[in-house]
């Protein structure tokens, strides 16, 4: 079936291909002071008759634009970018490529004092490898927050409590200028006035790590050199008052970044939890929980770091990054079992968990760029993992009272390297290079009362891969394709004497291939990818976690990777958007359920099962009406899916249906109203049916002396309608869950910023998702 869509695209491609001539337009912005290039700034072409816009780009980290599939004729070049004034010409194309020469582009006398925003730029636009930018500078997305506020607002991108998912692909790994993320807090850091584009690549090529289905990239505005600062003061009030607070300090010029940064977060939340089990054997338990459960935490992170142009052809840099957390989390649990249809047994239950992991990570990169053709990247990392888990349970009931004491602790360091390639030439771009990472790491799980197993553990894994991506123009077709080769081997012991319990080698080639097309204001493209998914470490050591007398959770050494297929078709139209999307899935990792023995507890586990297959539909609509700003999202994500559940087969396949209406309104005096909706059906995901919810979230932000003051106040599930639960039936267990946590709440944002400056920093990690694994 995927051949023959392939083949009916390439062809309806193939039969436009002449249609239209593709002249091309190029050139260079620099500063006219300090005759550097300028990144990010905005190209658009314009039409001479009514100043419509026909098409745009951005200028890349050396200032180079190149615009092509336009026709031979006038046009009007625009070039803007904040803090310089807009540059305009006419021009006429007479041959097939067009150089400009250098463009000077000359600072304003002073910053705009409000939002800047070009109406007739459309936000969302299909990029030449296949995927989906916004063009957050010149659109209103630019004040709508922060950079997580921006990323919710793309198509098929569902953000919740900090945790960023994209329809189909799972969490994607994220970059803010070449760097990749450790962690997603740091989004709540960047502000949306400071962000030029997010792009989004639903099927990322070969010189990504392979299990990464999807990649966000984050590009920021390059600001004015000399000593800046920000300073944000977060407040949330939900049943308790929670604050947060970011201070960042930079110091540059037009060859040397110094910046450091200081992040607080501490919030105390509630939640109330339920459960029914149901297990079906010789004997049937049923089993009433109720968990109410306050938790509290403190995040502390510090980030010191350089990035230093030693000429304009070379460049390196270095970061440091301290993370530190300390969670607490208190529940009273009430429990009643009823066996055969009898009453068994009651009990309550007192526990507390202590939670404090540390991380350490150092990053280093260079970058060198020897001639117009060819430039490479090299990308060092190091990281130290701590994490450590004490637990305190106190059971009373009336067949036997418990006291059950667990401490747990793991320690990782990791090692990478990763050498990028990028060549330039007539016949196309050529990527390659490689990376090498080792983890190591080691732990223990004592329970002195007996009622879970003790254990020590090891585990080692190295993996290598080499990439290959090469992209060219044929006949207005945007092609790209690539190989990517890796190598891993993960190897686990457990108990004193490091009894093997892990030894796995993994040889893979992950292929991956798009083509894409503009036909008039139509652009189309489809891409394929092989794609990989390897178990977290948390998932492959024995550990069993005590959480009730009634639920256990276990890793499984024995877990295999996942081999993923994926293929996208996306077009977009203007203000339309579309993406109509295949996943297949061979040995999909998920959690399930299974009956301890025929006793009264069940136990909750990670496992390998057969296959998991996906259709999904993303489409979006967002355009200017007057002083209103919608962006609707529709998703739809049919799962086809099957477990065995009492000698039957169980079918998870309900439709996902997913509505997000974005809406912002221009006030007078400058203010910004938002009133968003959000609705999700019921829907299953692997073996767990999902419950439907809707919420309405409501904001009001304004910006004061000249885009220094921000203010955003926020009331997000003003109704408090989300609820959220699952049920899941596998093997003889049937478990269904309700939760409700503290959805709504009121959040003030105070920012002030001194010169607006972003730091930029070109380093990018080398260990890429394995960080995450974690």
């Amino acid at each position: 079936m995927k051949y023959f869509l392939f083949t009916l695209f390439a062809s309806l491609f193939a039969n436009t291909a002449n249609l239209h001539a593709n002249f091309i337009l190029s050139g260079k912005i620099i500063d006219s002071i300090e005759h550097t290039p300028i990144e990010f700034a905005n190209i658009v072409i314009l039409s001479p008759k009514d100043s419509t816009f026909v098409s745009g780009t951005i200028t890349d980290e050396e200032g180079y634009f190149k615009i092509d599939k336009l026709e031979q004729k006038e046009y009007i070049l625009k070039i803007s970018f904040i803090g310089y004034n807009s540059y305009f010409k006419n021009i006429i194309l007479r041959s097939d490529i067009n150089n400009l020469e250098d463009i000077m582009l000359a600072p304003s006398a002073k910053m705009l004092n409000e939002i800047v925003v070009t109406p007739k730029e459309v936000p969302f636009k299909l990029t030449g490898n296949s995927g989906l930018i916004a063009n957050v500078s010149t659109s209103l997305l630019n004040s709508v927050g922060t950079a997580n506020d921006v990323i919710q607002r793309m198509p098929g991108i569902i953000v919740t409590d900090n945790n960023i998912s994209v329809l189909g692909k799972g969490n994607p790994i994220i970059y803010v200028n070449n760097r990749r993320l450790n962690d997603n807090q740091e989004l709540e850091r960047i502000e949306s006035s400071e962000i030029s584009t997010i792009e989004l690549l639903t099927n990322p090529g070969a010189k990504y790590d392979a299990s990464g289905r999807a990649v966000l990239i984050i590009k920021t505005k390059k600001k004015q050199n000399g000593f800046s600062f920000q300073i944000t003061e977060r407040l949330r009030q939900a049943a308790y008052l929670g604050d947060n607070e970011n201070v960042n300090i930079a110091y540059s010029t037009s060859n040397l970044n110094l910046f450091a940064s200081y992040y607080h977060l501490y919030g105390k939340m509630k939640t109330n939890e339920k459960e029914y089990i149901r297990v079906t054997s010789d004997n049937l338990w049923e089993h009433d929980l109720e968990s109410p459960y306050k938790y509290t935490n403190d995040i502390q992170q510090i980030n010191l770091g350089l990035d230093w142009n030693i000429n304009d052809k070379h460049a390196v840099g270095g970061q440091y990054q301290y993370y530190f957390q300390s969670s607490r989390n208190w529940a009273d649990i009430k429990g009643k079992s009823v066996l055969n249809s009898s009453f068994y047994d009651e009990y309550i239950a007192n526990s507390f968990i202590k939670e404090k992991p540390y991380k350490h990570i150092v990053n280093a990169f260079y970058k060198g760029s020897y001639n117009n053709r060819f430039s490479l990247q090299i990308d060092l990392d190091y990281i130290k993992n701590h994490g450590r888990r004490d637990q305190n349970t106190e059971e009373v009931s009336n067949m036997e009272n418990r006291i059950v004491n667990t401490l747990s602790q793991s320690d990782y360091d990791l090692y990478a390297m990763k050498m990028t390639n990028n060549y330039k030439s007539t016949i196309g771009l050529l990527e390659f290079g490689g990376e090498y990472n080792n983890i190591s790491g080691s732990g223990f799980m004592l329970n002195p009362e007996g009622y879970t197993k003790n254990n020590i553990y090891t585990t080692n894994e190295q993996k290598a891969a080499a990439f290959i991506n090469y992209s060219k123009e044929i006949g207005g077709f945007g092609l790209t394709a690539g190989l990517r080769y890796e190598y891993t081997h993960i190897k686990a012991t457990q108990d004193s004497i490091k009894t093997t319990k892990t030894n796995q080698i993994y040889n893979a080639l992950y292929p991956s291939f798009s083509i894409a097309k503009n036909i008039e204001d139509v652009q189309l493209s489809l891409r394929t990818t092989k794609r990989v998914q390897r178990p977290n470490f948390s998932d492959l050591n024995g550990n069993t976690i005590y959480l009730n007398r009634f639920l256990l959770q276990t890793g499984n050494p024995y877990l295999k990777k996942v081999d993923i297929f994926d293929m996208n078709i996306q077009a977009n139209y203007k203000m339309f958007y579309i993406n109509v999307g295949y996943t297949y899935e061979k040995n999909p990792i998920t959690f399930t359920q299974k009956e301890e023995d025929n006793s009264e507890s069940i136990i909750l586990a990670v496992d390998n099962f057969p296959k998991y297959q996906e259709l999904n539909i993303i489409s979006n609509f967002s355009h200017e009406i007057g002083r209103w700003y919608p962006n609707y999202t529709i998703g739809i994500r049919a799962p086809f899916f099957s477990v065995d559940y009492l000698d039957r087969s169980e079918t998870y396949n309900k439709t996902d249906l997913s509505f997000r209406a974005y809406n912002d309104f221009t006030l007078p005096y400058n203010f910004i109203l938002s009133l968003n909706f959000s609705y999700q059906s019921n829907f299953s995901y692997y073996l767990m049916d999902m419950r439907h919810y809707e919420k309405i979230d409501l904001g009001l932000r304004k910006s004061f002396f000249e885009n220094r003051l921000k203010l955003n106040l926020e009331i997000r599930d003003v109704f408090n309608w989300v609820k959220e639960g699952n049920v899941m039936k596998v093997n003889n267990v049937y478990f269904d869950q309700y939760k409700k946590r503290e959805t709504r709440y009121g959040q003030l944002t105070i920012t002030y910023l001194f010169n607006n400056y972003k730091k930029k920093y070109r380093g990018s990690n080398a260990a890429k998702d394995d960080i995450n694994r974690f």
